[in-house]
């Protein structure tokens, strides 16, 4: 689902509230502009783990990462987990649909 993707990236790049680890950089533009599903789970995935607080932007991570996988049982867990912290409206409404898919 490419709809996440519309979010500027450029801001949350300086929003992103994480631990400093080498391929931070890689890892957040393959996890909001990669078109390779495998690769954008991975790179999401760390960027989630080594995230020092749950945010709006960590919200955003975790849809991106529900709308590249094909676990359900994950794909719900992200979802809602993107419902809960994000704030945008529009995010709200895809990790909705995530939920209303997956869980």
């Amino acid at each position: 689902m490419n709809a996440f993707r519309i979010a500027p990236v450029v801001v949350l790049l300086a929003s992103v509230q994480a631990v400093a680890y080498d391929g931070f950089e890689t890892d957040f533009s393959t996890c909001t502009q990669s078109n390779d599903s495998g690769a954008v789970v991975a790179a999401c995935s760390r960027l989630i783990d080594n995230a020092a607080a749950e945010n709006s932007v960590v919200g955003m991570l975790y849809g991106l990462r529900a709308a590249n996988n094909t676990d359900a049982a994950q794909n719900c867990f992200d979802a809602k987990k993107s419902l809960a912290l994000e704030e945008d409206d529009a995010i709200k409404s895809l990790s909705q649909q995530l939920i209303d898919q997956n869980c």
